[in-house]
């Protein structure tokens, strides 16, 4: 990207594994100079599969764009590194587990004596005020405990993991978007705090809330949505899967139009979305039987 808005802001980066390493790449993408801190034994993700050329494609993914130093923070000459390094830095962002910073002297506290003109970011499992604070977090641990892996799969079936470390990656993305919040702000030093469990229930928005103002717990539903309908896959005549997606009455129309079923569109049970929600096991099953007749590239074209 040319586009380099961040060119001159100075990034000292604590962070390791996922959530805080994506954030930071987001900056070094915006033109941020990004010097990543690594523990002799380097990251963690540097160890994870697949390796191309001897390098992990994991961390590669994460890790572009960046300056990479190898200090030792429990030896007292790599936290004056890291001191030195602060005082010329305009951010500092940390996911380290809970009290381990303030052990290793890179906690706000500290960092903010070094550097009063600091923005000061910590990516954690949980926020500060939770009772789960002291706990660590993976990504799929987070899954669990928001309740997305109580939607994911299909009902009698085992809950499904998101094939990626989905909510890493969008606490990356907020503290990227909180970072930049703050710099514009002025307010220094300033202290911002991401919690990945607040992250996860932020970004699945209507799920929890329908279930706030229903008390209906979620129903796995596989590919299907629980407030459109049509909104999924279906399988062709070849065994191969296509995705539907008549997310309103306008395109439900065009959609019985392309499969010449014209009079699914004015049938009552079906007219609005409303309707095909409430008739769900009505409509998916005709859809079925139709798009089983054709292959794909046919219900493609």
């Amino acid at each position: 990207m040319s586009w380099k808005p961040l060119r001159g802001v100075r990034v000292l980066d604590l962070s390791h594994t996922l959530a805080g390493p994506f954030a930071t790449m987001v900056l070094a993408d915006l033109g941020a100079e990004v010097v990543k801190i690594e523990p002799p034994g380097g990251d963690e993700t540097r160890s994870w599969a697949p390796f191309v050329d001897g390098e992990s494609a994991y961390f590669m993914s994460i890790n572009r764009g960046k300056k990479s130093v190898v200090v030792n923070l429990k030896d007292p000459r790599g936290r004056e590194i890291i001191y030195r390094l602060a005082r010329r830095s305009h951010v500092v962002i940390e996911n380290f587990r809970p009290s381990v910073a303030e052990r290793l002297g890179v906690d706000y506290s500290t960092i903010s004596r070094v550097n009063p003109g600091v923005v000061y970011v910590s990516i954690k499992g949980f926020g500060s005020r939770s009772p789960y604070a002291s706990k660590p977090a993976y990504d799929i641990v987070i899954q669990g405990m928001s309740g997305l892996m109580a939607t994911t799969g299909e009902e009698g079936r085992p809950p499904v993991r998101v094939s990626f470390a989905l909510f890493d990656v969008i606490t990356g993305l907020l503290a990227a978007v909180y970072t930049l919040a703050a710099l514009r702000s002025g307010e220094r030093p300033i202290h911002v705090e991401v919690s990945m469990y607040d992250a996860a229930v932020f970004s699945m928005c209507y799920v929890p809330m329908i279930y706030l103002l229903t008390g209906r717990k979620p129903p796995r539903m596989g590919s299907a949505h629980p407030s459109i309908v049509p909104y999924q896959a279906f399988r062709g005549s070849d065994g191969r899967w296509f995705i539907v997606a008549a997310a309103n009455d306008r395109l439900w129309r065009a959609l019985c139009r392309a499969i010449g079923l014209e009079e699914l569109a004015d049938d009552p049970r079906f007219r609005t979305n409303a309707d095909r929600v409430r008739n769900r096991g009505e409509l998916v099953p005709i859809l079925e039987k139709v798009f089983s007749e054709k292959p794909r590239s046919y219900w493609l074209k």
